[in-house]
C-alpha cells in the first residue's frame, strides 16, 4: 500500500472576501500548513473546480454564505463527487444553527465561527482534517488477504448492504485489521461510537464477527476487477 504524503493533500478555500482569504492563508502558513491551497470566490466556481480540476479532493474550507451557490449546496455537490471529502464550514454567529445542520445532514467535518479569535482553532481543524483525509486515502479500496493486497469496490459494498458513509469508514478500518481503539483514533470518534457502528454493520451484513465480514467483502461480487 502506498504511503500518502500529507503535505500533498490539496485544500480548496471557498471564500468571497479577499481580506478573509488573505487572513486564512497567512494563518495556515504561520501554523505550519504548507499544503497547496486553491481559491474559489463563489459557490459556482467551487463546484466547477471540483468537477474539472480537483481530481483528488482533499479538504474544503467553506464559507456558508457565498455568491451564486451557498456553501451548504456546494458541500452537497462535493459529497456527490467524493463522499469522503473533508469539509470545514465557516459561519457567522447568526448562521451557527445552519452550520450545525450541515454538520449533521451533509457530513461536514467541523464548523467554526468566522472570527480572528478562532483562527488557531481553524488551523488545528485543518490539520486534523488533513490527517483524516490521509487515513481515508490510505485505506481506500485496499484489503489485505493472505499476504497480498486486493482492491475492493467499496461503492458496491455500500450499496449492497445499505451502509452509511461512516459505516463504510468503519468497514475499511476493519479490513485493515484495526481494533476498536485504533478505529476510534483514525475516525476521531469514541470507542463507544465504534461499537454502535459495528452492531449496525454486523446486522446489515448478516455477520457475527470481523473475520466473516472481511470474507464476505472479498467475495467475487465485491472485487473491483
Amino acid at each position: 500500500m502506498s504511503t500518502i504524503n500529507k503535505e500533498t493533500i490539496p485544500i480548496l478555500l471557498v471564500e468571497d472576501s479577499p481580506s478573509d482569504i488573505a487572513v486564512i492563508q497567512r494563518s495556515l502558513k504561520k501554523g505550519g500548513i504548507t499544503n497547496p491551497v486553491h481559491i474559489a470566490r463563489d459557490g459556482q466556481e467551487a463546484i466547477d473546480f471540483l468537477h474539472e480540476r480537483f481530481a483528488n479532493p482533499g479538504v474544503l474550507i467553506l464559507d456558508i454564505h457565498l455568491p451564486k451557490v451557498n456553501g451548504i449546496d456546494v458541500l452537497h455537490e462535493a459529497k456527490q463527487i467524493d463522499t469522503e471529502i473533508v469539509a470545514i464550514m465557516l459561519t457567522s454567529h447568526a448562521s451557527m444553527k445552519t452550520a450545525i445542520q450541515a454538520l449533521r445532514r451533509e457530513g461536514a467535518f467541523d464548523y467554526l465561527e468566522k472570527s480572528k479569535d478562532d483562527l488557531p482553532q481553524l488551523v488545528e481543524a485543518v490539520r486534523l482534517a488533513i490527517e483524516k483525509r490521509v487515513l481515508q486515502l490510505q485505506s481506500r479500496w485496499v484489503v489485505e488477504s493472505e499476504g497480498s493486497e486486493r482492491v475492493v469496490d467499496m461503492k458496491k459494498v455500500q450499496e449492497r448492504f445499505d451502509l452509511s458513509d461512516r459505516e463504510v469508514d468503519v468497514v475499511k478500518c476493519l479490513c485493515r485489521g484495526d481494533a476498536n481503539k485504533e478505529i476510534a483514533d483514525r475516525l476521531f470518534i469514541s470507542e463507544l461510537t465504534v461499537k454502535g457502528h459495528l452492531k449496525k454493520i454486523y446486522q446489515k451484513m448478516d455477520v457475527h464477527n470481523r473475520a466473516t465480514l472481511v470474507s464476505k467483502i472479498l467475495s467475487g461480487a465485491m472485487l473491483d476487477v
